[in-house]
């Protein structure tokens, strides 16, 4: 790793009190920090994973807690680490999604206070490092009040075999989780006269298909083609009816079975049966975003799919079903 030949004026808002001894039955002492090369922190850190054992919180009074931080909490889990190449790999458990991922950045170390910096910010403060053990200080949370919450970390190095298990628990990588992943559209609040206005007595061909990667999220990077998605390709909507067509190469190729539905209004649902159906996201007079469960026609497993279908042409609707040409005949005659 790159050395850095200056010493930060603040080594640590703690670096004062770490020397603290207390005797309370809920405290501990702070290890002494020890003087670890550059050279030295590379050697027994490069190539390695780096499984979380313990962490305490450290007191305003340097002296830190006996129970571990992570003790009774619900919600996010300890961080492991690897390095390489002058980079540090972090791997965590985003609850909010839930995904478990990682992010890896550049690194410099600083033996001058035994910092390890990422574009100017401190990763942690090493405390002692030997091949099989790493002791650390790092910034663990915030407080309420916006004052940091540090803790002391003990981390033991994985074996290979280890290291190559978390990188499989950990698949997405975190700095492009949300360009890969979007967020699906916010819902729009729509009436059941809106779903007539709009969907009744239209045609709708499928435009776009992503697969659901995790809750509220879609696989941008890998739209569903539209020979896989023939099965989902377009529909005709009538007062109480929606039939399925699979047009694989762009051309109505087969008519599905017709299925009577019920359009629940206060959940933006349309039920065609027992957990069949969809829930639309958003409708207009062009176009209608929804997310439906599907089996692909590539023989993949059924899966949830946000679909965006684009309202068909007169000409497109009469080509798909001549006995409709009037798109809106159905409900009128209801």
């Amino acid at each position: 790793m790159k050395r850095l030949f200056f010493c930060h004026a603040l080594s640590l808002v703690l670096a004062a009190t770490l020397l603290t001894a207390c005797s309370d039955d809920d405290e501990a002492r702070m290890p002494v920090p020890e003087p670890v090369s550059a050279e030295y922190f590379e050697s027994c850190v490069g190539g390695k994973g780096w499984q979380y054992v313990e962490s305490h919180e450290i007191k305003a009074n340097g002296t830190i807690e006996k129970k571990d931080y992570w003790e009774g909490l619900f919600g996010g889990s300890p961080e492991q680490y690897s390095f390489s190449d002058d980079s540090i790999s972090t791997y965590r458990l985003i609850d909010a999604y839930p995904i478990r991922g990682y992010n890896r950045r550049g690194v410099t170390y600083d033996e001058g206070t035994n910092r390890l910096m990422s574009d100017g910010e401190e990763v942690f403060k090493v405390i002692s490092v030997s091949p099989d053990e790493l002791h650390i200080v790092r910034n663990q949370a915030m407080n309420g009040d916006g004052t940091r919450i540090y803790v002391y970390a003990v981390y033991r190095a994985m074996t290979p075999d280890e290291l190559a298990a978390c990188k499989s628990r950990h698949p997405y990588d975190l700095d492009t989780f949300n360009e890969r992943y979007p967020a699906l559209p916010q819902q729009e609040n729509f009436t059941a006269a809106d779903f007539a206005r709009y969907a009744v007595g239209s045609g709708w061909k499928c435009a776009e298909a992503y697969r659901m990667e995790t809750a509220g999220r879609y696989d941008a990077a890998q739209p569903v083609t539209a020979a896989a998605r023939a099965t989902a390709d377009c529909m005709y909507i009538s007062a109480d009816t929606i039939t399925t067509y699979a047009a694989p190469d762009g051309s109505v190729t087969a008519k599905g079975a017709d299925a009577r539905y019920t359009y629940h209004a206060n959940g933006f649902y349309l039920s065609t049966g027992p957990a069949a159906g969809f829930k639309i996201i958003s409708v207009d007079d062009a176009e209608m975003r929804i997310v439906r469960r599907l089996r692909p026609a590539d023989g993949q497993k059924a899966a949830n799919m946000y679909c965006v279908y684009r309202k068909m042409t007169d000409g497109e609707l009469l080509q798909l079903r001549p006995e409709a040409a009037d798109g809106r005949q159905d409900l009128a005659s209801k």
